[in-house]
């Protein structure tokens, strides 16, 4: 099996049980994202970081890791939404 291929699903193609499931899911998702970045702040004050550097914080098997890491971060870009039905024609094509 190939490496798998993500897309962007247009989320007005959604049902309505489909987006209303979507949206709880989001707004719960959206209050885990501020409280992780306010614990990864409190984290980072108290400790002196230096310039050009910041602290990385990793989450994986439920275990709390952080390393000390160059700040090159850079802004992603944005790929081309599809409903999954396009999609999924695509990948039959």
């Amino acid at each position: 099996m190939s490496e798998a291929q993500w897309i962007d699903v247009d989320i007005s193609t959604l049902s309505q049980d489909e987006a209303k499931a979507y949206e709880a899911y989001k707004v719960a998702q959206r209050a885990a994202a501020k409280l992780r970045e306010e614990f990864e702040a409190t984290m980072a004050q108290g400790y002196d970081i230096p310039q050009g550097m910041r602290l990385a914080f990793g989450y994986r098997f439920g275990k709390l890791s952080v390393a000390l890491v160059p700040d090159d971060r850079k802004p992603k870009a944005k790929q081309p939404k599809l409903s999954l039905a396009d999609y999924l024609a695509r990948q039959q094509a």
